[in-house]
């Protein structure tokens, strides 16, 4: 039969369709169903309609799945920008690097609250500008998160003057001392920061009036816990954390401020626990041997081997999970570290504080460690 007669065959065939089907109705949706024999179940064109029924659902359902899983990738997905300078320097002597600094500070600051997420890449990505070799690990870090980052390049500039060098680096100080903060610290906590004018000092930047107002206009209540949360991904911290280690003996004012911001960053968040290594542990203290302080020492000892197993010890508690934060809290061994303070207050004219006091008086331990600690090196003495 001629191409020609099927046509004029189903033309008439579609003539005789009731007219709701020849014109459908607006939102009807048009689906298929597959039956076999009409009349009866026996013929095996029913089972073999039933079978194709199965094999048909299963392949609307996977690629039902596919598109579901399509969809919710696209929509995790986000773009953002990260601006850098010079790609292959290792070093921040390159104009290009400190404009690109500059510039990812301004557009930080100047983005809106409804884009807290890329102001906070903005100024991971500036101290990718000033410290290039953490990049790659920044960036699989924003992988991680689902985010497409794409880079930025600054062209070419024209020299920047010392003055404005030393004001970034003084900047980068503070958005890498900032990076360590705890996730739950507020902006409150971050005016009255004691590190928080330092590394301007450091870099020998003289803040212009109305400065310290700038600074503190990087962040805001929203900004700033996107900052400190993508500090975690990846190896973001441990990465900018070495690249600061290598960089502290570097001359001027940069190897200045990494200098500083190594010395602000050891045993961070960790003080009692560094006091009584510093103070019991490393002169073999009697006090560690009391059996009133044994679960005390037990906690101490569960601190150290994890501290001394780590990586990077003096920074255990900036780079560690948070899960392990308690190893070294000081409420672990609350009198042994009231002994090493008042040992080393003892040591400089200063009295023990009321608070100390009453936290050591608590185990009814306090005395007689401090006692016995002293009258060890009374007898080493003779």
């Amino acid at each position: 039969m001629s191409n020609s007669g099927d046509k004029q065959d189903a033309e008439n065939r579609n003539q005789n369709l009731p007219s709701y089907v020849k014109n459908p109705t607006p939102g009807i949706k048009d689906v298929d169903m597959i039956l076999g024999e009409l009349t009866t179940v026996s013929p095996n064109s029913n089972y073999a309609a039933f079978l194709l029924n199965l094999v048909r659902a299963k392949n609307a359902d996977e690629a039902s799945a596919e598109n579901r899983n399509q969809s919710r990738l696209s929509s995790v997905i986000k773009d953002v920008d990260m601006i850098l300078g010079e790609p292959s320097s290792s070093t921040v002597s390159t104009n290009r690097n400190y404009t690109a600094f500059e510039l990812s500070l301004e557009r930080g600051k100047n983005a809106d609250v409804a884009s807290a997420d890329q102001a906070a890449i903005y100024y991971i990505g500036g101290i990718c500008c000033l410290m290039p070799e953490v990049t790659d690990d920044v960036l699989e870090g924003f992988r991680q998160k689902g985010w497409r980052v794409r880079i930025v390049r600054v062209p070419e500039s024209d020299d920047v003057a010392i003055s404005r060098q030393k004001k970034a680096n003084a900047y980068f100080g503070w958005l890498v001392t900032m990076l360590y903060k705890n996730t739950n610290e507020g902006l409150a906590n971050v005016i009255t920061d004691p590190d928080f004018k330092a590394p301007f000092d450091v870099a020998g930047y003289v803040p212009l009036r109305g400065e310290a107002a700038y600074v503190l206009s990087l962040f805001d209540y929203l900004k700033l816990p996107c900052y400190l949360g993508h500090a975690q991904l990846g190896r973001i911290k441990e990465s900018v954390l070495k690249g600061i280690l290598n960089h502290k003996k570097d001359g001027g004012s940069f190897g200045d401020v990494c200098s500083y911001v190594s010395k602000a960053l050891s045993w961070k968040y960790m003080t009692g626990f560094y006091n009584v290594y510093k103070t019991l542990v490393l002169s073999d203290s009697p006090v560690l041997k009391f059996h009133g302080l044994a679960h005390e020492i037990e906690n101490l000892h569960r601190a150290f081997k994890a501290v001394s197993g780590s990586e990077m010890p003096r920074f255990f508690r900036i780079l560690v999970d948070g899960s392990k934060y308690h190893l070294v809290d000081r409420r672990m061994f609350p009198t042994l570290v009231a002994v090493s303070e008042q040992i080393m207050r003892t040591a400089g004219g200063s009295r023990l504080s009321d608070e100390d006091f009453l936290v050591a008086m608590h185990r009814n331990q306090f005395v007689d460690a401090v006692k016995a600690h002293e009258l060890q090196f009374v007898n080493d003495r003779r």
